[in-house]
């Protein structure tokens, strides 16, 4: 199934049962992402962040596809991070990045090695810049991976087959 067409099946079991649609991300953010230049006014960790986002769109267009749709979701305990809707609305990608990587309790070395998207009650969803792997893996022990996909597509259909 095309991407478009699982996103067209989400929005609308979405709208049947009256779950938030977040508004799509800007082109202009995307397009920001995607033509960064570092900016020396922004935090190391910022800068790595939008590095490692810029790999994920560039190397995964559907990925940017989903978000010219809708930026972010939460249905039916499935959430993927909205990258500029602020929280509480819906978990974002950006504070939910620096809760993993940046913490003074724990840093789970098989997160900090990879983009958190998003999550479910059992799981996390992440993203491997180095594989190019979108991976579904258990949210108390990391190192397990359920689940490896090569394109987003694939991924989306696997997280949201679990609340069909």
């Amino acid at each position: 199934m095309k991407i478009e067409d699982t996103l067209s099946d989400l929005k609308n079991a979405m709208e049947k049962w009256e779950y938030p649609i977040q508004h799509p991300v800007k082109n202009s953010f995307v397009e920001s992402i995607i033509d960064r230049k570092n900016d020396s006014n922004n935090s190391p960790f910022l800068e790595n962040l939008a590095d490692e986002l810029c790999i994920l769109f560039v190397n995964q267009p559907d990925y940017v596809t989903f978000l010219r749709k809708m930026d972010g979701l939460e249905y039916d305990g499935v959430t993927l991070f909205s990258l500029s809707v602020p929280e509480p609305v819906i978990k974002n990608f950006f504070v939910m990045n620096e809760y993993y990587r940046n913490n003074d309790d724990y840093i789970d070395p098989d997160l900090v090695e990879r983009l958190v998207i998003g999550e479910n009650n059992i799981s996390l969803f992440t993203y491997d810049t180095k594989t190019n792997l979108f991976e579904i893996r258990d949210s108390a022990s990391s190192e397990s991976v359920y689940g490896s996909f090569d394109n987003f597509a694939n991924f989306l259909t696997e997280i949201l087959s679990a609340v069909k």
